[in-house]
């Protein structure tokens, strides 16, 4: 049971970038560098020696309406916007501990696809326009350490991404944000074993850097993730998860011309995980779906995250 939930902890973490498309309006180009929905279930657990491989697939569509900002181009009537992403993460935790817990050094690389469908303001006229391609993501190295206290297991982490994804300041299909940034948390996971119940939460705050091609700062962000399962079998849990996201201070920079908007959303959905044993490896499913609504000057749709893990 306690090696199910530290593997439930990886398949979990590992969905940063694949999460991305559900981030933040007033952020620059409506998206926000962490990926909401990243921590379910196991948010808390930093997993055991040895090293984690996973895949994660994550499907976005959402609109949004009045200004925003996309590179050099600002709309006035809003945009829809589907978005893919495919990502590969490697975790690796060596045997030796720190400070009593487990250390994860991981990193993630994404690629995606992007497509925007946009009514463009110029003055008195307004005119549709798309735009759609692939492209690698903003790369994003991870470190987490990790404690287990009886049922209570709790980490820290500490991320950093790296504008290394597809990008270009006109209207274009950019994957990338060209917009350094540092994530900083903490997450907790407590399972009750005569319930079978499993309480998850993770809350941290993005602090992003300027994009220098368009002189624009995105503000302070906070996120709060959440997951409650049930165990109906062995390896069997499902739930309900949820997400909540407030921008703190509000966009700034020559850029910024449509003002220091603050954004906010919310979301909430079902989810599962499912653990068994391929050959000798163990591997991780885990599949959620998000609703959002609330949303304040940003996009709001659905999102879907997949992820496979297995551990070497």
């Amino acid at each position: 049971m306690r090696k199910r939930r530290f593997l439930l902890k990886v398949a979990a973490a590992s969905c940063t970038l694949a999460a991305a498309g559900s981030a933040a309006k007033a952020a620059e180009f409506a998206f926000g560098t962490y990926g909401l929905g990243s921590s379910s279930f196991g948010a808390g657990v930093t997993p055991p020696a040895g090293t984690y491989v996973t895949t994660v697939a994550g499907f976005y569509e959402a609109d949004i309406s009045g200004p925003l900002t996309i590179g050099n181009v600002r709309l006035n009537a809003g945009a829809k916007i589907d978005f893919f992403t495919a990502a590969l993460n490697v975790l690796y935790v060596p045997e030796r501990k720190v400070l009593g817990g487990n250390l994860g050094l991981s990193v993630t690389v994404p690629i995606g696809h992007i497509g925007i469908e946009a009514i463009i303001g110029v003055g008195p006229f307004s005119a549709s326009r798309e735009v759609s391609g692939w492209g690698l993501g903003d790369i994003v190295p991870r470190a987490q350490l990790g404690w287990q206290a009886g049922d209570l297991a709790y980490s820290v982490w500490l991320q950093a991404v790296t504008p290394t994804g597809r990008y270009d300041p006109t209207f274009s299909p950019s994957t990338g944000f060209n917009r350094p940034g540092i994530d900083t948390g903490l997450a907790a996971t407590w399972t009750d074993k005569t319930t079978k119940l499993q309480f998850n939460g993770a809350a941290g705050f993005t602090f992003n850097f300027e994009n220098e091609a368009t002189d624009y700062q995105t503000g302070t962000e906070f996120h709060f993730e959440w997951a409650i399962g049930y165990e109906l079998s062995k390896g069997f849990i499902v739930g309900v998860v949820g997400y909540d996201y407030r921008q703190l201070t509000g966009d700034s920079g020559p850029g910024a011309v449509l003002g220091p908007f603050k954004s906010r959303v919310d979301a909430v959905g079902p989810g599962l995980s499912y653990t068994t044993v391929l050959g000798t490896m163990p591997l991780i499913l885990n599949l959620s779906h998000y609703r959002e609504f609330n949303a304040e000057h940003r996009f709001e749709g659905n999102q879907t995250l997949v992820s496979a893990t297995l551990r070497f």
